[in-house]
């Protein structure tokens, strides 16, 4: 059974896995390799239902009908010089912080692992979906996504994936 949630708390649980993109999306960025990577977390995020449908906050967060009302996450604050100095995962991740500490206040610690499990796939797959070369080809995940990624998962406890 999903949670119910509020229009407000829908945003802020959706802006957790859409900072820390942007974030990853950032650090290695391209004009070709941008829009690649916004499907690939498109289409990871509009999976997560699925893959997660034992999971009562994912459910809830991606309630069809709740969404055909749409979302509004929370914009990421970040100036030009922040950015230039590579501020930007720091204020992802406060926006993540304030997601998992809603998630906490609503489901349990499996849903809420399961949650931080759902931001990091959103930014490996960010990653992994186009290459630093022209058109996105080339290596995949730049050695700064990695750093970013390994940032990610150690701020929300989650492990690699077994390669």
């Amino acid at each position: 059974m999903a949670i119910e949630l509020s229009p407000e708390e829908r945003d802020t649980l959706m802006g957790g896995p859409l900072a820390a993109a942007m974030a990853v999306m950032a650090v290695d960025m391209g004009i070709f390799s941008s829009a690649q990577e916004a499907l690939a977390l498109g289409r990871t995020l509009a999976g997560a239902a699925e893959r997660y449908s034992a999971n009562p906050l994912i459910s809830g967060l991606f309630d069809p009908e709740a969404l055909k009302r749409g979302l509004h996450p929370q914009k990421l604050e970040i100036t030009p010089q922040e950015l230039r100095d590579g501020k930007l995962m720091d204020r992802a991740l406060e926006v993540v912080d304030g997601a998992v500490a809603l998630a906490r206040s609503k489901a349990d610690d499996a849903g809420v692992q399961q949650y931080c499990q759902l931001i990091v796939e959103g930014c490996e797959a960010v990653a992994a979906a186009a290459g630093s070369g022209l058109f996105g080809s080339g290596e995949k995940v730049s050695d700064a996504e990695k750093a970013a990624l390994s940032r990610l998962r150690q701020h929300l406890g989650v492990e690699a994936a077994p390669v």
